[in-house]
């Protein structure tokens, strides 16, 4: 029997408001459009002979979008406060932001980030990731919550790794986390900014060690894990928050040492985000840092390596790239060279910067529309895959009106502002 699937998207917004919601070369082989509903902020009922994959969705929703929308997915904002501030509520409930990075700033008693998470997620138009760098050792956000927690260099053993993940997602769970930028996959001892942090020089236990801590925060499917520090900062020497490290390596010391446990990790754990962070390595590019490299990141982590999962940013504003490039210029860059999700708007001006800074890129041909809905897809893939966002209910039915059978997504928001 044919199988419909109504998704409704009860936005108020003008980017869900019209009923002409699939367009030009946003249809999927197999499917076909019926005529509108009487609902006027209903997505038309689209029926197929396969069922709706959570890719066919993340195309949809995206094809779906307004190109304000598009763009807030791309960004990981963050603020000052323990509580739900005017410019947080701006940037996710007017701007549309993808996605919140909480610090030590936004952290005191469990029931207040309990508290501070809901109200965001309450506000948001589409379900919010919820991210942090919950390490353990000398980056332990929650030290006031949990108390004290090992290093990376301390762990003994993959058991103790896995069970320090499965034991992490509980708490970032329950305390409205779904994303940590953790664990670590650099391989090496020499940057002081990673002191403790690493789990070693050597890359087979790095990737085991990682993939242990990996599928344990991953095993209930609550947070998602983020490998960082692509392309590898184990060896380098300069902290990038205040310059711009530099990994003189060969290209094929690089790849046996620095590469191989993103080689190892991709080929046997589900890896659905990596971090790319601010470094120049001569061998591979001579002309930008990793998270500005286009040869990098689509040329080795897309091409090579076959990544097809989202890319992070290391924050934009780190100084390693601010003597160069202002966040919206980054941002734009990032994106260009591969990157999908960025790390950097730290309020509503600069959210507004960047995405015009955007614009003007799109409007100029440096960025294509193509390029970006890539980012997008894979975003809204990601959430889709964590249960961030619902996949739409399905009925057997065939004319079963869409309001009746479908999953709310879209929530009611303010006007959208760049």
């Amino acid at each position: 029997m044919m199988l419909a699937l109504a998704l409704i998207l009860i936005g108020v917004r003008a980017a869900f408001a019209s009923t002409a919601f699939i367009l030009p070369g946003g249809e999927i082989p197999g499917w076909t459009k019926l005529p509108p509903t009487v609902c006027k902020l209903c997505v038309p009922t689209v029926v197929g002979q396969k069922p709706l994959t959570q890719a066919d969705y993340a195309t949809l929703l995206t094809n779906n979008m307004s190109l304000d929308d598009k763009l807030g997915q791309l960004m990981l904002v963050q603020f000052v406060g323990h509580t739900a501030t005017p410019d947080a509520i701006r940037m996710i409930n007017q701007q549309g932001a993808g996605g919140v990075l909480f610090f030590g700033l936004n952290i005191d008693t469990a029931s207040q980030v309990k508290a501070l998470t809901a109200q965001l997620q309450g506000v948001a138009s589409i379900p919010l990731l919820i991210a942090v760098d919950q390490e353990g050792g000398p980056v332990n956000r929650f030290q006031r919550i949990v108390g004290d927690l090992p290093s990376a260099s301390s762990l003994t053993s993959p058991d103790e790794a896995h069970t320090r993940g499965v034991n992490d997602a509980r708490y970032l769970h329950d305390l409205g986390f779904n994303l940590n930028l953790a664990p670590i996959a650099d391989v090496g001892v020499s940057n002081p900014e990673l002191a403790g942090r690493t789990f070693g020089s050597d890359p087979a236990r790095v990737a085991t060690y990682a993939g242990a801590y990996l599928d344990g925060l991953q095993q209930e499917n609550h947070v998602t894990a983020t490998l960082k520090h692509y392309p590898g900062l184990g060896a380098t020497s300069t902290d990038p928050h205040f310059g711009l490290p530099v990994l003189n390596r060969s290209r094929a010391d690089w790849e046996r040492i620095d590469l191989e446990p993103y080689r190892e990790l991709l080929d046997q754990h589900d890896v659905r985000a990596i971090m790319v962070s601010h470094e120049m390595i001569p061998a591979v590019d001579k002309n930008y840092p990793s998270s500005l490299s286009p040869a990098t990141v689509t040329g080795v982590l897309r091409d090579e390596l076959g990544y097809q999962g989202v890319v992070v940013t290391d924050s934009l504003y780190m100084g390693a790239l601010n003597a160069h490039w202002s966040v919206p210029q980054a941002a734009v860059l990032a994106v260009i060279a591969g990157a999908d999700l960025i790390i950097g708007p730290d309020g509503p001006q600069t959210v507004k910067l960047t995405k015009d800074a955007f614009h003007q890129a799109l409007d100029s041909g440096k960025l294509t529309q193509q390029r970006l809905d890539q980012s997008v897809q894979r975003v809204l893939l990601m959430k889709i895959k964590m249960g961030v966002i619902p996949m739409p209910a399905s009925s057997q039915a065939t004319e079963t009106p869409a309001s009746a059978t479908s999953t709310p997504l879209i929530r009611p928001s303010a006007t959208p502002t760049r």
